[in-house]
């Protein structure tokens, strides 16, 4: 019994104690309201780049900026604007980039700052810890040290570094009625987290799926990418992202009894989020739906409502604690170990070509 209340002890606190990291991540942000606006300046496109789990926050991240101030934005893995720069970058454009990194030293990372920093743009790194390689390579780091974690999968930086990036495209607008949003998201999550338990360990714990699909489209793809590491590094699952809309283009013929799909539903794109779920469910497919509200949702076989009393701009850290309490119970219910999923590190550093051991 002691050994298994010790497997997955982070994983759950890290994930139960979230909020904390969502507080710490605006504070950290609005603290550098002057100097976010001044690096950003008056235009021009805007990169976000991370490794692993903060690529897929780069995913998220670049389609909010542009929502909200209406800037061009891209997220991209770091190794792309590394190694393949002129694919990403036109000949004299200077991006600002904004690196999102839970401990500032994944190397990828550090060299696609150097080098774009050299080319004369401005850089940017969000991060659970300030004075890391990262950092030394941007003109300013937000760091949230509310976000640091024991466990190797990310759950609480995630969130956090997910809620700086929404307060810096805030600021950038000069948009106070989304940060005031952001301010009252802590205060919902103890209640979301303890409506999302029972639901995430049903499905969590069923043996009989065999894969797992995460729907999210537009800012929220980057969201459901997120949560297929999640259930990939906790669990060993087969498991994968869409978008709504392309899941019928080919992958609908996947649909079976044994194949679960997440749908993380939209305001903006409901009515095509929910007619996608129901031409799937007619094929078979079971169907777990997260979305502010369960309207439209009572014929599928689980919902989880997230009832959040602010606009759907700040709801985006709200679908993270199922799809994470989801790969924890699925992880732990199969004998393995959150806190430490195989083949993974806290951050991949190399030496020229080669990852360290």
């Amino acid at each position: 019994m002691v050994q298994e209340m010790e497997r997955g002890a982070f994983s759950w606190g890290e994930i139960d104690t979230q909020a904390e990291s969502w507080a710490g991540a605006l504070a950290a942000a609005t603290a550098s309201r002057g100097a976010v606006r001044q690096l950003f300046g008056d235009g021009g496109r805007v990169l976000f780049i991370g490794c692993g789990s903060t690529h897929y926050l780069a995913q998220f991240a670049a389609p909010f900026f542009q929502a909200v101030t209406g800037r061009p934005s891209c997220g991209l893995p770091s190794s792309e604007l590394l190694l393949q720069t002129d694919t990403v970058v036109a000949a004299g454009e200077r991006p600002v980039v904004v690196a999102l990194s839970r401990s500032g030293e994944t190397s990828e990372s550090i060299m696609a700052m150097e080098k774009m920093r050299a080319l004369g743009c401005q850089g940017l790194t969000i991060s659970c810890y300030g004075e890391t390689g990262l950092s030394a390579a941007s003109d300013m780091t937000i760091t949230i040290p509310e976000g640091r974690e024991k466990s190797f999968a990310q759950t609480r930086s995630f969130a956090g570094m997910l809620v700086a990036a929404q307060a810096v495209a805030a600021l950038v607008a000069k948009d106070e009625a989304l940060l005031a949003e952001l301010a009252a998201l802590p205060g919902l999550a103890a209640d979301l987290i303890a409506r999302a338990r029972p639901l995430a360990r049903r499905w969590g714990e069923d043996a009989s799926i065999q894969r797992i699909t995460y729907l999210g489209s537009g800012w929220l793809y980057g969201v459901a990418s997120e949560a297929t590491v999640k259930m990939k590094e906790m669990s060993l699952s087969m498991a994968e992202p869409y978008h709504f809309m392309e899941f019928r283009h080919g992958p609908m013929s996947l649909v079976d009894r044994e194949h679960l799909v997440v749908a993380l539903v939209s305001e903006r794109a409901r009515d095509y989020e929910l007619a996608v779920l129901r031409d799937l469910q007619e094929r078979g497919a079971r169907i777990v739906a997260v979305a502010n509200d369960t309207r439209g949702l009572e014929a599928f076989d689980d919902a989880l409502a997230l009832d959040a009393p602010v606009s759907e701009r700040a709801h985006p850290v709200l679908y993270l604690p199922v799809v994470q309490l989801m790969a924890y119970y699925r992880s732990m219910a199969r004998g393995l170990n959150p806190d430490r999923p195989r083949n993974v590190v806290m951050a991949i550093k190399l030496t020229c070509t080669e990852m360290d051991a």
